[in-house]
């Protein structure tokens, strides 16, 4: 609010100056009058040009509509085209006035036929065409425009509108004349460019300034009436308004009590005030007071106009808001302010609260020393949760010693650089507690640093037992595979070429495992490792890769390399390792390759891997030695890359099934069954025998993935020849895989296939390696109805008590006793015992590796029940058999 204070020698000019201001506001309002009249005209003439554009738009787009709508249906093969257009132009131009002149004009550009109406004179013809095709050519047409827009103007234009149409640079449409205000719309029309423009006639009327001019004098009237009011109540309200502009605006609540015979009252209050505290107009002190619950406030208030002083006090209200007065005198009156200031009373208890709070947490953040320091280094606050750290000694003695440390210079210099905070480790040397690491975070603040300081004394001890346990083995001592395997590749890395790999296998460790406990095989496995270590010298790395696996890195040319392998294959089985109450005799297998044998480490140690097996196969305790183009190393490659086929054929489905017959003895002709056989199909196509994959499978857990494969493609084929009976082979791997032997029961049972339609065959020593489990899934399949085999029986250990406990139905006789049955009597006698005996078991015999008439005449002779062999006949594909079954 903005007040302007007039001296009253100036009051007599004031109606004067009242007239030339009121006037001038009229002669504004008159201006504005006008000026509002002409906008409203100027809105009312582009309102209606929008609206005779839109008539003349949708004109216009309803003949193009139509025009295009005739190009549409043109007839392909009427027989008279010239009468169907004349046609349709006649009833179009009585249909959409303004037509007056419709012509077809071919392809070739020749007028075909065309129609007019009746052409006016001086009417003014807008020509235009529409595309049919390019073979029928265009319609052309010409719009009167004397006859559209008077029609359609002279309908929309209200009285006292003047208008004009210009097609182009020409006028072709005026009506009336335009006043000042003119309106033009410009928009597109058949092709070209229409422009209308509208303007009202009518004018701004006498009678309006006339108004104005009495409304000028009787502002000269009322202003001097003013004069006399203003002078009557400008002394009065003089005050009123400073003191009402002023309170207003304050946010504080205001008041002014004025003195009276025996309390003082309110005379005046601002709004603040009543949304503080709710007063009203002659409202005593001694009644504020009491409101406020502060009744011995009054004496104090009603003294300073006498005193001519001020007062400030602070109090609580009880519906818990806080308030500040002030009191000051104000000539003979007391002027009063009261402000809000709970809000400020929260934040002062919030901080203090907090304060509080941070520093109970400081003191009690026991084995933290929290303290700050200032520019020189002297301690200003040191809390006391972390007095236990010291033992006897003080803190501030402790924080000087650590303060002469070059490291604590060093990160105090970087403070003073720029870096917002500093962590380090210092040695702290404590008489009770021996030497001790502390560390430190050092921060820059104002005035100084603060830090905090924390005995890590275990952790840093835990931290090195957990680097020394990420690289060394628990039980053992000795590096681990991850320590190896990075000392493997710097050693790699440095270029080297004396330095060599050796691995190394235990023999018959599974066995102490199994027989005295994993406790005592521990213990074994650290006195073979003390043994090998005290046998190294420390001339090499000697880690322990896991199991009974052992790895060492040699250096030294080829014969030196060779020299020191062997010298610890000695050492470990020169005498007796006593491991608790027992010894054991230890040997093992060992690989060796020189680094220059592999082109980086992994190769390195997939090849010592494949020497220290073949030296495991070939007996164990012996050292195998890389040499270029040694025959175990290539032979273990072929069967790790038969490995990788087999799995690739399993998992794109490349395996294919063969059988051969198992027909009676005595009647050849009869097939009692047939055995499944498997083979591989390549990448070329060609089908790979069983024997040159079965030994990776074997070598490499294939083995139970194979026989399920073989299963589910025979169950598939015999769900289909229900006439059928098929054998397959179980491996000794399904026979412990209980997994293997649940799914077969499951699918088995599942299956359409009858029991009866199925045998399968188990290899004598895979039963006896697996007796347990083969027994229980032996009894479980024959419970279902299925026949049971005992293959390759005679080539094994060949125990008649577990032929007796076997649920076995034939007993198929090791082909070795078959193939030179002709001309060894030895062979002879062996099969017909076995005959003999499986006929008083109750038991029938197969004979396999029959390849001739003589061999089948003999084994008739001799009990045999069953045969298989060329001589039966040939192994063949399943799906063939298929077909042989369908023709027959």
């Amino acid at each position: 609010m903005v007040l302007v204070q007039v001296s009253p020698s100036a009051n007599r000019y004031l109606p004067l100056l009242l007239l030339v201001f009121l006037w001038t506001l009229l002669g504004w309002g008159g201006y504005w009058l006008v000026q509002q009249n002409q906008h409203h005209q100027a809105q009312q003439t582009h309102i209606l040009a929008l609206q005779i554009e839109e008539r003349l738009k949708t004109f216009a787009k309803e003949r193009q509509a139509a025009l295009k709508q005739l190009a549409a249906v043109w007839p392909l093969t009427h027989p008279n085209t010239e009468n169907w257009f004349y046609q349709e132009a006649g009833n179009l131009q009585n249909m959409l006035p303004g037509l007056s002149y419709l012509a077809w004009q071919d392809g070739q550009g020749r007028l075909r036929i065309s129609r007019r109406t009746a052409e006016i004179q001086g009417c003014e013809q807008q020509e235009g065409s529409t595309p049919i095709s390019p073979q029928l050519g265009q319609i052309r047409y010409r719009i009167a425009l004397c006859q559209v827009l008077p029609t359609i103007l002279d309908s929309a234009l209200a009285t006292g509108f003047a208008a004009e149409v210009q097609l182009g640079d020409q006028t072709v449409y005026r009506l009336g004349q335009g006043g000042d205000i003119q309106v033009a719309e410009q928009f597109p029309w058949f092709g070209s460019s229409l422009r209308l423009s509208l303007s009202p006639s009518a004018r701004l009327g006498w009678h309006l300034y006339l108004m104005i001019g009495a409304a000028m004098l009787v502002v000269l009237m009322l202003s001097v009436l003013i004069q006399v009011s203003l002078k009557r109540a400008w002394a009065l309200n003089r005050s009123r308004v400073f003191f009402q502009g002023a309170s207003q605006a304050a946010m504080d609540g205001l008041l002014v009590l004025s003195p009276g015979r025996e309390d003082w009252s309110v005379a005046e209050h601002n709004a603040a005030l009543v949304r503080i505290l709710p007063v009203s107009p002659g409202l005593t002190l001694m009644e504020l007071c009491q409101r406020l619950q502060q009744p011995a406030l009054a004496a104090e208030l009603m003294a300073l106009p006498a005193q001519a002083g001020s007062l400030i006090r602070q109090f609580g209200l009880p519906d818990g808001r806080w308030l500040q007065l002030q009191g000051v005198a104000a000539g003979e009156n007391l002027a009063i302010t009261l402000r809000d200031i709970t809000e400020l009373k929260l934040k002062e208890q919030d901080l203090a609260d907090r304060e509080a709070k941070y520093r109970r947490l400081i003191e009690g953040l026991r084995g933290h020393l929290i303290f700050t320091l200032d520019e020189q280094g002297q301690p200003a606050f040191i809390s006391k949760g972390g007095a236990e750290l010291f033992g006897q000694r003080e803190a501030t003695a402790v924080l000087e010693e650590l303060r002469g440390h070059n490291r604590w210079q060093e990160a105090k210099a970087r403070l003073l650089a720029g870096e917002s905070s500093v962590r380090l480790q210092l040695p702290l040397a404590l008489p009770e507690l021996g030497e001790r690491r502390v560390e430190v975070a050092l921060g820059k603040v104002e005035g100084g640093f603060e830090g905090i300081l924390r005995d890590v004394t275990d952790e840093a001890e835990l931290l090195r037992r957990i680097r020394h346990q990420a690289a060394h083995d628990a039980l053992t001592g000795l590096a681990n595979r991850y320590a190896f395997d990075k000392a493997l590749g710097l050693a790699w890395e440095s270029g080297e070429p004396c330095q060599g790999l050796l691995l190394m296998d235990l023999d018959q460790f599974k066995l102490v495992n199994d027989r005295f406990g994993h406790e005592l095989g521990d213990a074994l496995l650290v006195a073979v490792a003390q043994r090998l270590e005290l046998a190294l010298g420390g001339k090499g790395l000697l880690a322990r890769l896991g199991g009974d696996e052992f790895a060492v890195l040699l250096q030294g040319d080829h014969q030196a390399l060779d020299g020191q392998a062997d010298a610890l294959r000695q050492a470990l089985c020169a005498e007796p390792l006593q491991a608790g109450p027992h010894q054991f005799s230890v040997t093992a297998s060992l690989g060796l390759v020189p680094f220059g044998a592999a082109p980086d480490p992994q190769s390195l140690k997939r090849i010592a891997d494949m020497a220290a097996y073949a030296a495991k196969e070939a007996g164990g305790n012996r050292l195998q030695c890389y040499r270029e183009g040694d025959g175990w190393l290539k032979a273990r490659e072929e069967m790790m890359a038969w490995a990788d086929k087999l799995r690739l054929a399993l998992e794109q489905d490349r395996l294919v099934l063969a059988v051969q017959s198992i027909a009676l003895a005595q009647h050849p002709n009869r097939v009692a069954h047939r055995e499944v056989l498997v083979r591989l199909l390549d990448e070329a196509g060609q089908l790979v025998p069983a024997g040159r994959f079965i030994p990776a499978a074997e070598r490499y857990g294939l083995m139970v993935a194979l026989d399920r494969a073989v299963i589910t493609k025979g169950l598939a084929w015999l769900a289909g020849q229900p006439q059928e009976k098929l054998a397959f082979n179980l491996s000794g791997a399904s026979l412990s895989d209980q997994g293997f032997c649940r799914w077969l029961l499951d699918t088995l049972a599942k299956s359409s296939v009858a029991a009866e339609q199925l045998c399968f065959e188990v290899t004598e020593t895979a039963v006896i390696e697996h007796l347990g489990h083969a027994v229980e899934l032996m009894d479980a399949l024959k419970a279902q109805g299925c026949t049971l085999s005992l293959d390759d029986f005679g080539s094994g250990m060949s125990s008649l008590s577990y032929l007796k406990a076997l649920p076995v139905d034939h007993i198929k006789i090791d082909g070795a006793f078959v193939r030179e049955i002709k001309h060894t009597h030895f062979d002879r006698v062996a099969v017909r015992t076995i005959a003999s005996l499986a006929r008083a078991l109750g038991k029938m015999t197969i004979a396999e590796y029959v390849t001739d008439e003589a061999t089948l005449a003999l084994l008739k002779r001799l009990g045999v029940d069953m045969v298989q062999g060329y001589a039966i006949d040939e192994p063949q594909p399943l799906e063939q058999l298929r077909l042989k079954a369908s023709a027959s």
